[in-house]
């Protein structure tokens, strides 16, 4: 197969991805113990940039914290941090995960609002949050769950920048300063690296095109399909944190929650009064060949048994769950060993995939999973609508419905002042229960 033909930032975002996922999976977040831990600005450090993308995320401080909730459900799709994460016994019921995402919320808050430097009250928070990582690692690697390696360290700072990066509009912030925004870039770099991450693998060191390009391939090769899988686990810790946090969010639940989050990712089936024009998918950026490589680097690493059937194809995978009464028998079509369209009856390499992923599933007997193969980005287009939001009930239809009036009000001045103030409210409250 021939080469994809790539653009200069495309090379660059790359180039830096390839090595993220294939070099950094073997490399901890940090050596030795948490004890040894020591915190130093980077060289590249420009505490002008820094505090812009300080003054950026207080200029859109709902929005932002709208981005930090998604890309928070987003991270726990992925099973082995899910897995990790689940083993602290920290976050699994709405009683710890009030806890624990009450904190999270509080460090973040702190590196925004006070000035980084040794000493601070910012400073002090990375240094504790950086420990914890490692002695969550270390356990986990006893445990033959795996590392929290470079890889996992890097894609957490998508979390919390990538979506108000690329998906902006959806979340009601303001993105039309360049400078802003390479600003808010800027910020993660730095916090990544104080938290552990190496220059070679920080995702938000190059320039703003090419951690932009890099945040796209997040979305599509790893977050499009992880986040069509809802797993037992999966489910159970995205409900604690529902649940957990309800007094602070109201009018939310676990299934509004994932329509919206799915319709910032950009999901086919979840784009209820969306721009279509910006509903855009990154291009295909490796062939083949590259991601069947990409695959073959897991093989012998812990907790990572699932990529070899869940992300990383060519093409954009659609899953469905449904009861097997429902589902029509459909003539299995097989094009050079990839499965394409609706199908039942596989080819063996088809099989041995559609099973592993409904064992991950940990689907019920009387549950199918059916498989949707989109070609090219063309007719992608053609599968965008809002069909899965007649699968909510009418309560999760309002809910869903509020978050997003919410978000689009943020670009008026009085909406604005009112999600502004309601969002103070919301932060006094924890910080008084976090006492």
């Amino acid at each position: 197969m021939e080469p994809i033909q790539l653009t200069q930032v495309e090379k660059a975002a790359k180039i830096l991805f390839t090595k993220l996922i294939t070099e950094g999976n073997r490399i901890p977040c940090d050596s030795g113990s948490g004890a040894d831990i020591e915190l130093a600005l980077p060289q590249w450090y420009d505490e002008e940039k820094f505090k812009r993308g300080q003054k950026y995320f207080f200029d859109n401080r709902f929005g932002m914290m709208q981005s930090n909730f998604v890309g928070l459900i987003t991270l726990l799709a992925e099973p082995k941090g899910l897995t990790i994460l689940h083993n602290t016994g920290r976050s699994s019921t709405p009683e710890t995960a009030r806890k624990r995402y009450i904190s999270t919320t509080l460090h973040m808050l702190s590196w925004y609002e006070i000035d980084l430097s040794p000493g601070s009250k910012s400073w002090a928070s990375l240094n504790r949050v950086r420990k914890m990582h490692k002695n969550a690692s270390n356990r986990s690697e006893k445990s033959k769950t795996g590392i929290i390696s470079q890889t996992e360290i890097a894609l957490t700072t998508f979390g919390f920048m990538g979506y108000a990066l690329v998906r902006p509009h959806l979340l009601g912030i303001k993105y039309d300063n360049e400078e802003d925004r390479e600003g808010l870039v800027h910020f993660w770099a730095v916090i990544g690296s104080l938290l552990g991450v190496k220059d070679e693998f920080n995702i938000c060191l190059p320039k703003l095109a090419v951690v932009e390009m890099i945040c796209q391939m997040c979305i599509r090769y790893l977050f499009i399909p992880l986040l069509q899988f809802e797993s037992p686990l999966f489910k159970q810790m995205a409900t604690a944190v529902v649940e957990g946090l309800g007094e602070f969010t109201p009018f939310n639940s676990y299934d509004s929650l994932m329509f919206f989050v799915r319709r910032v990712a950009g999901i086919p089936g979840y784009q209820f009064n969306v721009d279509m024009e910006k509903e855009t998918l990154c291009r295909r950026i490796y062939t083949l060949e590259e991601l069947n490589d990409f695959k073959k680097q897991f093989g012998d690493v812990d907790g990572y048994e699932y990529i070899e059937n869940a992300i990383f194809d060519e093409k954009v995978m659609l899953y469905n769950v449904e009861q097997i009464s429902d589902i029509k028998v459909n003539e299995t079509t097989v094009a050079n060993g990839t499965v394409t369209g609706v199908y039942n009856e596989l080819n063996e390499d088809g099989n041995r995939k559609k099973k592993a992923l409904e064992d991950l599933l940990q689907l019920k007997h009387n549950e199918q999973l059916v498989i949707t193969t989109i070609e090219d980005e063309s007719e992608w287009k053609s599968y965008l609508n809002d069909s899965k939001l007649k699968q909510l009930s009418s309560k999760d239809q309002r809910y869903f419905k509020f978050k997003c009036r919410l978000s689009e009000s943020c670009y008026s001045k009085i909406g604005n002042f009112i999600n502004e103030t309601v969002l103070s409210l919301m932060l006094y409250r924890m910080r008084k229960a976090h006492v």
